[in-house]
């Protein structure tokens, strides 16, 4: 990791900088996106004025020791390295004819970019970072470069900033691959992008140096996706895989109860049952829904919001749910299909709600869930 300092002031980040040596980054302690980075500062004055801009983001300022090479996120998916990029900050590439301007306009004319996220690359802006990154080399935005000059209007490489990405996967030396997987691990995340920086990813870092500068807990994905230049990897794919191993059950049984009358009570005797099998059941009645017996949320959660809640919570691995005929004709069920449905009876209760007047009608919607049931119905 690049050596560094936490500060709260413009005089403690210029001491920081002296004390690490320049050159040096600034940048803010928690933001992403690049947002209010500065890198390569060699000056105090330089050094003052990034620290005011990363303050606008964070309120602490990291001072660190810049690491030169190209910067690359290296994607680590349960310890597994699924991809890696090799990011280049936002530029255009010169023709002898046009200003940077005017370079900067057709490039944002690709279809591939878009405003934020929207679209597999982000468009290009001429703010006053761009004016800065572009003064330091000598440049404005009426400068017209050289045929095949490489003009670059970003320091950062991030692609909400406007960069591109190259595939670099099949390049990278295994002891890179193995410090990226032993940093993901150390930290304890089963998904997460470090961001390496290094002259040569193919070469160790053990023979030619580098440094992680940041471990990202949720990294992006349009790099590796659809990347600018080299093989798309389905990293996508390989997270869904960790979430859902070969093998394991994709759904959870859900018995559904309905009825006019005892519909609370067969809920709850069904879900201790369930529980007694070894379940972690899920259970929606009248009075709350409970998680293996304990109740998370008091009220009538018999509709399709409390059978979203049950379905969705992680620990649940099966689901009894009390449904109510107030809830399937507000919302409908809020399911597809259940496994097994009880209609414990339809009496002439409970008549008046939305045109439903007589039993005949309150049969058609119990018999919903009648209808949904993929294994057994029980009338």
């Amino acid at each position: 990791m690049p050596r560094q300092r936490k500060v709260y002031r413009a005089c403690e980040a210029v001491v920081s900088a002296e004390q690490l040596g320049y050159p040096v980054v600034v940048k803010p302690l928690d933001c992403n996106h690049g947002q209010g980075v500065s890198i390569k500062l060699t000056t105090p004055e330089q050094v003052e004025l990034a620290y005011k801009r990363a303050r606008k983001y964070s309120h602490a300022v990291l001072v660190e020791s810049y690491i030169p090479g190209s910067d690359y996120r290296m994607l680590v998916v349960k310890d597994q390295l699924a991809a890696v990029a090799r990011r280049v900050p936002a530029h255009v590439v010169g023709d002898g004819l046009h200003t940077v301007e005017q370079l900067v306009e057709e490039a944002n004319r690709d279809p591939r970019r878009g405003v934020g996220h929207e679209n597999v690359l982000t468009r290009i802006e001429l703010g006053d970072t761009a004016q800065s990154v572009l003064g330091a080399a000598g440049y404005d935005f009426e400068t017209v470069p050289a045929p095949g000059e490489s003009v670059y209007v970003c320091a950062t490489a991030n692609l909400s900033t406007g960069g591109t990405s190259i595939d670099v996967t099949d390049q990278v030396h295994p002891d890179n691959r193995e410090m990226a997987v032993r940093a993901v691990k150390a930290i304890g995340l089963d998904v997460a992008g470090v961001d390496f920086i290094t002259t040569d990813i193919a070469s160790s870092y053990r023979e030619v140096g580098g440094a992680m500068c940041e471990v990202n807990a949720s990294p992006g994905l349009r790099m590796h996706l659809a990347p600018s230049e080299g093989p798309a990897r389905d990293v996508a794919g390989a997270i869904v895989d960790m979430l859902y191993p070969s093998g394991t059950p994709k759904t959870i049984p859900i018995a559904s109860i309905t009825g006019t009358n005892g519909k609370t009570t067969t809920s709850r005797m069904l879900a201790q049952i369930m529980k007694l099998a070894g379940y972690t059941v899920g259970l929606g009645t009248t009075d709350g829904v409970y998680i293996d017996g304990r109740m998370t949320l008091a009220g009538d959660m018999t509709g399709v919001s409390s059978a979203r809640m049950i379905l969705a919570d992680c620990a649940v691995d099966a689901a009894v749910l009390e449904t109510a005929r107030g809830g399937l004709l507000r919302r409908g069920l809020g399911y597809p299909e259940c496994n097994v449905a009880a209609c414990l009876n339809v009496s002439a209760d409970h008549l008046g709600l939305r045109g439903i007047e007589t039993v005949e009608q309150m049969a058609e919607v119990k018999r919903i869930i009648i209808e949904v049931a993929k294994d057994m119905a029980v009338l």
